[in-house]
């Protein structure tokens, strides 16, 4: 296998995905690193699960107490006077 080729990743996965071969045919078949391969797959997969949270606004809950979040059973009172970076902070801790 030649050393320092540059593939474009993007396609390579493209074709692996639309192959339905094992890594281990798809690799040999494209002359490729097995584990280089399986490592670059893992980096992708781990850069495309984004932890996201989907929020559901409904003007009917809305109260002049503040802001309610819920998510399942569990209910978080804001009042409204926080300051929005600790509201942002702490839907992202909850996220």
């Amino acid at each position: 296998m030649p050393r320092h080729t540059r593939y474009n990743w993007p396609d390579l996965f493209a074709k692996f995905d639309d192959s339905n071969l094992s890594q281990t045919a798809f690799c040999k078949e494209h002359n490729l690193n097995p584990k280089y391969f399986n490592l670059k797959l893992f980096k992708r997969k781990a850069q495309q699960s984004v932890a996201f949270a989907e929020v559901i606004v409904q003007p009917e809950q809305v109260s002049s107490k503040g802001l309610v979040l819920e998510v399942g059973n569990c209910k978080v009172h804001c009042p409204t006077s926080m300051p929005i970076p600790s509201f942002v902070s702490l839907v992202k801790a909850l996220a």
